[in-house]
């Protein structure tokens, strides 16, 4: 999965800050845990407790698009007694992820290839199924929603960690102005590396870093009720002012200086006041869902 869609589902804290995925800087990471759920409870946490209040002792859980398999073994770690399936299309990648369940000795969770455009998910097998940043490299979304719909046992769920964001990362009209005026008007040159104003990456760019980035993000929540679904559990967590302005220069923030932090802090307070006005929506958000009966 390429960078550039900040991980919301997946921050990262260490000392090396990685300058596309605006996310990795503590203070970021924080910011984005007290907008979506009022705590600075890690994210893989929620979706833990999702998974242990929401399916029965033994349930099984589906992953699509799973990559190298890290938070699905983080899941099965924690919760023995629920059966996990991750998938992906990349047989090295799987290939590496069954070595190290085995190499933990995790009995509770399987690595299968799938295309999560065609997934073939079968009838009632699944209590939850669990997109953790996922989601937004599917493009059939309908399909998908329906095999998933198929797929779910009376009671069952879809929860999401995603970026619902706009398609490709062509920045709205809104997030281009508003970027250019705090670039402009807040943020030092020193923390100006990358852009001095905002602009979108070009979609042949995209296409060849990866042809399934944001391929319909925006598109994720429509399509979802479409397809039968209802949201009965959302948390926001913002991002369409920070990402767009932060992506590829989060690295010159050091956590440890407050006058960066003190930037920070005055782009958090424009985002909000930005989203109070309904200029801006959540770029990145949580959710769970159930279909409609």
């Amino acid at each position: 999965m390429n960078s550039r869609t900040a991980a919301f589902w997946e921050p990262r804290h260490s000392s090396s800050i990685d300058d596309d995925n605006y996310l990795n800087h503590p203070l970021v990471s924080a910011y984005t845990s007290l907008r979506a759920l009022g705590t600075l409870t890690p994210h893989l946490d929620v979706v833990i407790a999702e998974i242990r209040t929401k399916t029965p002792p033994g349930g099984r859980v589906f992953s699509p698009a799973c990559g190298n398999g890290i938070k699905e073994m983080a899941l099965a770690r924690v919760l023995p007694d629920r059966h996990f399936v991750a998938s992906d299309i990349a047989d090295r990648t799987l290939e590496h992820a069954r070595e190290l369940a085995a190499r933990e000795g995790l009995t509770n969770i399987e690595f299968v290839h799938m295309d999560a455009n065609a997934a073939d998910l079968g009838s009632a097998t699944f209590n939850a199924i669990a997109g953790m940043g996922a989601i937004h490299h599917i493009e059939r979304l309908e399909e998908f929603w329906a095999a998933c719909r198929r797929a779910l046992r009376p009671g069952g769920v879809i929860m999401g960690q995603e970026y619902i964001g706009a398609n490709r990362l062509q920045w709205t009209s809104t997030q281009i102005a508003e970027g250019d005026r705090v670039l402009r008007d807040l943020v030092p040159p020193e923390h100006q590396v990358h852009h001095t104003r905002v602009r979108a990456t070009p979609v042949a760019e995209m296409l060849m870093l990866d042809p399934s980035e944001a391929v319909r993000s925006r598109d994720i929540l429509p399509t979802l009720r479409e397809a039968g679904f209802e949201l009965f559990g959302y948390a926001g967590g913002g991002g369409a002012l920070l990402q767009p302005v932060l992506m590829s220069q989060i690295h010159t923030y050091d956590p440890t200086r407050w006058d960066h932090n003190l930037v920070l802090a005055r782009l958090f307070a424009e985002e909000d006041q930005l989203m109070q006005q309904g200029l801006l929506e959540d770029d990145f958000c949580m959710f769970v869902t159930k279909p409609v009966t």
